[in-house]
């Protein structure tokens, strides 16, 4: 029977998103025991994980302390953004390639083979110019540089660069880079497989989520999948539903349990398994909620979640 394994993102647990203070790792290594998750991944950014705030000792002692727990770390989560910089002399690329080479000697130190990166990443689905380029997403406000699309190709261009660089750094560790797709230069699952054949490079392969699909419908996802095939080699759950208003406009998201969103997770899990994919599912808690009565969550819900997320994807193991 194909097993889809599940890793706990660490992210949940940063008290980002909910009322209370974030977690240990230690802990965070504990609540995937307690829920039946075999790996966690790493959230490499402060208050759980960042690299330069773990010492030599600290990395042992984690490491250590998962093993003797039976989990394993699937992948370091990095956001990284290779956009353009706003100003000669700050160079935001380079800021982020030392950041890659943190979180790549982070991984290996943990015994982790994977690094997820973002080409680039504003935290939402709806850029601020999304309506006023020509064909692609505008970076900037109407100017002759959106209208011959100048603009996006040199964002593009910027972060092509960036995951090569990156890719480079990640080899010396012997790590394979995960890209994720995000908003606002890669905007869809095609721009990003264009982006990691144009890298070309052996140790870039694809993140792939659900969540992120342009479309949701059986044969759309299944060609997807097949087109990526051996290059996909990790992936998140979440479920994501949409919030409509007058008219059906749709004028926001909010993140769900997996089984409670728009996901058509049966027929991915089941292209996952033709193409002989061995990687984990990462179930990732990302974005603000509020609970009835308009108040923030505690901890307690962001534990049910996890239980009842990791439930929800077992259950379809039986089905493939």
């Amino acid at each position: 029977m194909f097993k889809l394994k599940q890793s706990l993102d660490a992210v949940n647990y940063g008290a980002y998103f909910y009322t209370g203070n974030p977690l240990t790792m230690e802990e965070i290594v504990d609540r995937a025991v307690k829920f039946g998750y075999s790996a966690v991944d790493i959230w490499p950014h402060r208050p759980l994980a960042f690299p330069p705030d773990l010492n030599t000792q600290a990395r042992k002692k984690l490491r250590s302390y998962a093993d003797d727990k039976g989990i394993k770390f699937a992948a370091v989560d990095a956001c990284t953004n290779f956009m353009r910089t706003d100003h000669i002399l700050v160079p935001h690329t380079e800021k982020e390639l030392l950041y890659v080479r943190s979180c790549c000697e982070l991984a290996a130190d943990l015994g982790c083979k994977i690094v997820r990166i973002l080409p680039a990443f504003i935290g939402y689905f709806w850029a601020p110019y999304w309506d006023q380029g020509y064909c692609n997403t505008a970076m900037h406000s109407r100017t002759v540089e959106v209208s011959t699309q100048d603009d996006y190709l040199l964002e593009w261009d910027s972060v092509r660069s960036g995951i090569i660089d990156s890719a480079g750094i990640a080899r010396e560790y012997g790590v394979t880079l995960a890209v994720q797709g995000h908003p606002p230069v890669v905007n869809c699952v095609q721009d990003l497989i264009d982006l990691v054949d144009e890298v070309n490079m052996d140790n870039v392969k694809i993140g792939l989520d659900l969540p992120l699909f342009d479309k949701q419908d059986d044969d759309y996802i299944a060609k997807t999948v097949h087109q990526i095939g051996k290059k996909m080699i990790h992936s998140h759950t979440l479920g994501v539903r949409l919030r409509y208003g007058p008219s059906g406009v749709i004028y926001a998201s909010e993140e769900v349990i997996p089984g409670d969103g728009i996901e058509n997770w049966l027929p991915f899990f089941k292209a996952c398994k033709e193409i002989g994919y061995e990687g984990y599912f990462a179930y990732e808690q990302c974005a603000p909620f509020l609970m009835p009565g308009h108040k923030k969550p505690t901890v307690e819900e962001i534990d049910r979640r996890q239980k009842v997320g990791f439930e929800f994807i077992k259950s379809l193991e039986s089905k493939l």
